[in-house]
Protein backbone atom coordinates (compact mmCIF):
# COMPACT_ATOMS: atom_id res chain seq x y z
CA UNK A 1 0.00 0.00 0.00
CA UNK A 2 0.74 3.38 -0.79
CA UNK A 3 2.53 5.30 2.00
CA UNK A 4 0.71 8.42 0.70
CA UNK A 5 -3.07 6.69 1.19
CA UNK A 6 -4.35 7.04 4.79
CA UNK A 7 -7.62 6.08 6.47
CA UNK A 8 -9.94 8.50 8.44
CA UNK A 9 -13.57 8.75 9.10
CA UNK A 10 -16.13 11.50 7.69
CA UNK A 11 -18.40 12.71 10.49
CA UNK A 12 -20.58 15.52 10.98
CA UNK A 13 -21.71 16.74 14.35
CA UNK A 14 -25.50 16.72 13.88
CA UNK A 15 -25.77 13.96 11.21
CA UNK A 16 -24.84 10.23 10.75
CA UNK A 17 -23.37 10.22 7.31
CA UNK A 18 -22.82 6.33 5.61
CA UNK A 19 -24.40 4.47 3.06
CA UNK A 20 -28.44 4.42 2.99
CA UNK A 21 -28.58 0.59 3.83
CA UNK A 22 -26.63 1.32 7.30
CA UNK A 23 -28.20 4.49 8.36
CA UNK A 24 -31.78 3.44 7.31
CA UNK A 25 -31.79 -0.85 6.88
CA UNK A 26 -31.82 -2.81 3.99
CA UNK A 27 -33.55 -2.72 1.27
CA UNK A 28 -33.68 1.00 1.37
CA UNK A 29 -36.21 1.82 -1.63
CA UNK A 30 -37.44 4.74 -2.87
CA UNK A 31 -39.88 6.06 -5.23
CA UNK A 32 -38.55 8.74 -7.65
CA UNK A 33 -40.45 10.52 -10.47
CA UNK A 34 -38.46 11.39 -13.69
CA UNK A 35 -38.29 14.57 -14.57
CA UNK A 36 -36.36 15.82 -17.67
CA UNK A 37 -36.04 19.37 -18.77
CA UNK A 38 -39.37 20.51 -16.62
CA UNK A 39 -41.37 17.78 -18.82
CA UNK A 40 -42.66 14.91 -16.76
CA UNK A 41 -41.26 12.06 -18.37
CA UNK A 42 -42.64 8.47 -17.32
CA UNK A 43 -44.26 7.25 -13.88
CA UNK A 44 -42.36 6.98 -11.02
CA UNK A 45 -39.45 4.11 -10.41
CA UNK A 46 -39.09 2.50 -7.23
CA UNK A 47 -34.98 1.56 -7.10
CA UNK A 48 -33.15 -0.04 -4.51
CA UNK A 49 -30.67 3.31 -3.25
CA UNK A 50 -29.15 0.57 -0.42
CA UNK A 51 -25.66 1.55 -1.96
CA UNK A 52 -25.87 5.14 -2.14
CA UNK A 53 -24.31 7.79 0.32
CA UNK A 54 -26.47 10.20 2.52
CA UNK A 55 -26.90 11.52 5.84
CA UNK A 56 -29.77 11.54 8.70
CA UNK A 57 -30.16 13.59 11.49
CA UNK A 58 -28.34 12.51 15.19
CA UNK A 59 -31.26 11.81 17.60
CA UNK A 60 -33.39 9.53 15.91
CA UNK A 61 -33.06 6.51 17.85
CA UNK A 62 -30.35 5.13 15.69
CA UNK A 63 -26.55 4.93 16.00
CA UNK A 64 -24.67 4.19 12.86
CA UNK A 65 -20.75 3.55 12.30
CA UNK A 66 -18.59 6.13 10.97
CA UNK A 67 -18.08 6.28 7.63
CA UNK A 68 -14.47 5.26 7.53
CA UNK A 69 -12.48 5.79 3.99
CA UNK A 70 -8.99 5.31 2.87
CA UNK A 71 -8.04 8.30 1.01
CA UNK A 72 -6.09 6.64 -2.01
CA UNK A 73 -3.77 9.57 -3.76
CA UNK A 74 -4.13 10.91 -7.43
CA UNK A 75 -2.88 13.31 -9.24
CA UNK A 76 -5.89 15.29 -8.89
CA UNK A 77 -6.76 14.51 -5.13
CA UNK A 78 -7.84 11.31 -3.30
CA UNK A 79 -9.61 8.01 -4.93
CA UNK A 80 -12.03 7.80 -1.69
CA UNK A 81 -12.36 3.84 -0.83
CA UNK A 82 -15.16 2.49 1.52
CA UNK A 83 -13.43 0.11 4.65
CA UNK A 84 -16.45 -0.14 6.91
CA UNK A 85 -17.47 -3.96 6.86
CA UNK A 86 -20.16 -5.01 4.94
CA UNK A 87 -20.94 -5.64 0.93
CA UNK A 88 -19.22 -2.55 0.33
CA UNK A 89 -16.22 -2.85 1.65
CA UNK A 90 -13.27 -2.17 -0.54
CA UNK A 91 -15.30 0.05 -2.98
CA UNK A 92 -15.27 3.28 -4.57
CA UNK A 93 -17.14 6.37 -3.54
CA UNK A 94 -18.62 7.46 -7.39
CA UNK A 95 -21.15 9.24 -8.88
CA UNK A 96 -24.01 6.45 -8.97
CA UNK A 97 -27.10 8.46 -9.85
CA UNK A 98 -27.85 11.91 -11.00
CA UNK A 99 -25.44 14.16 -8.63
CA UNK A 100 -25.72 11.33 -5.48
CA UNK A 101 -22.39 9.50 -4.47
CA UNK A 102 -22.59 5.63 -3.52
CA UNK A 103 -20.56 2.61 -3.53
CA UNK A 104 -19.00 1.87 -6.86
CA UNK A 105 -17.37 -1.51 -7.92
CA UNK A 106 -13.22 -1.99 -7.91
CA UNK A 107 -13.37 -2.29 -11.97
CA UNK A 108 -15.05 1.42 -11.89
CA UNK A 109 -13.09 2.92 -14.66
CA UNK A 110 -13.30 6.67 -13.70
CA UNK A 111 -14.17 7.27 -10.03
CA UNK A 112 -14.43 9.98 -8.80
CA UNK A 113 -11.56 12.44 -7.32
CA UNK A 114 -12.06 14.32 -4.60
CA UNK A 115 -9.73 17.18 -2.90
CA UNK A 116 -10.03 17.86 0.31
CA UNK A 117 -10.24 21.91 1.40
CA UNK A 118 -9.63 23.66 4.97
CA UNK A 119 -12.05 26.32 5.65
CA UNK A 120 -10.50 28.95 3.70
CA UNK A 121 -10.66 26.50 0.72
CA UNK A 122 -7.34 25.49 0.45
CA UNK A 123 -6.24 21.91 -0.32
CA UNK A 124 -5.22 19.68 2.02
CA UNK A 125 -2.92 16.82 1.81
CA UNK A 126 -1.74 13.77 4.48
CA UNK A 127 1.41 15.67 4.78
CA UNK A 128 -0.10 18.68 6.14
CA UNK A 129 -2.70 16.94 8.63
CA UNK A 130 -1.92 17.65 12.09
CA UNK A 131 -4.88 17.81 13.80
CA UNK A 132 -6.61 14.00 14.51
CA UNK A 133 -9.70 15.69 14.11
CA UNK A 134 -10.29 18.54 11.20
CA UNK A 135 -12.85 20.19 9.25
CA UNK A 136 -12.86 19.69 5.48
CA UNK A 137 -15.32 20.12 2.84
CA UNK A 138 -15.04 18.11 -0.21
CA UNK A 139 -14.62 19.13 -3.77
CA UNK A 140 -15.00 17.01 -6.93
CA UNK A 141 -12.73 17.05 -10.20
CA UNK A 142 -15.62 18.95 -11.85
CA UNK A 143 -15.63 21.69 -9.11
CA UNK A 144 -18.47 20.86 -7.42
CA UNK A 145 -18.61 20.52 -3.51
CA UNK A 146 -20.45 17.77 -1.52
CA UNK A 147 -23.43 18.21 -0.30
CA UNK A 148 -26.81 17.15 0.94
CA UNK A 149 -29.79 16.82 -1.58
CA UNK A 150 -33.35 16.26 -1.03
CA UNK A 151 -35.22 14.30 -4.34
CA UNK A 152 -38.87 14.60 -4.93
CA UNK A 153 -40.17 11.14 -3.62
CA UNK A 154 -37.20 9.52 -1.65
CA UNK A 155 -37.41 9.88 2.23
CA UNK A 156 -33.80 10.15 2.32
CA UNK A 157 -31.37 12.57 2.32
CA UNK A 158 -28.22 12.07 -0.31
CA UNK A 159 -24.80 13.41 -0.56
CA UNK A 160 -24.04 14.38 -3.87
CA UNK A 161 -22.53 17.08 -6.01
CA UNK A 162 -23.85 20.72 -5.46
CA UNK A 163 -22.74 24.04 -5.32
CA UNK A 164 -20.48 25.54 -3.14
CA UNK A 165 -23.25 27.80 -0.90
CA UNK A 166 -24.33 24.29 0.30
CA UNK A 167 -21.64 22.62 0.49
CA UNK A 168 -20.99 20.47 4.05
CA UNK A 169 -18.07 20.73 6.42
CA UNK A 170 -17.31 17.41 7.61
CA UNK A 171 -14.78 16.20 10.52
CA UNK A 172 -11.79 14.01 8.95
CA UNK A 173 -10.75 11.56 11.72
CA UNK A 174 -7.75 9.73 11.23
CA UNK A 175 -7.81 6.49 11.78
Amino acid sequence: MDNKSFEATLRMFDAHVNLLEILHGQPTMATVSAFSGGFYSGRPQTHDHSNLLGMRPKGQGITAAALTLQFRPTSGGYNLVIKNTGKHHDKFISQSWLEVFGAKGPDTKDPTVFTLLDHQNRTITRENITAAHLPVSLRTQNNHYIGALKVRGSPYLYLAETEEKSKITFILSLL
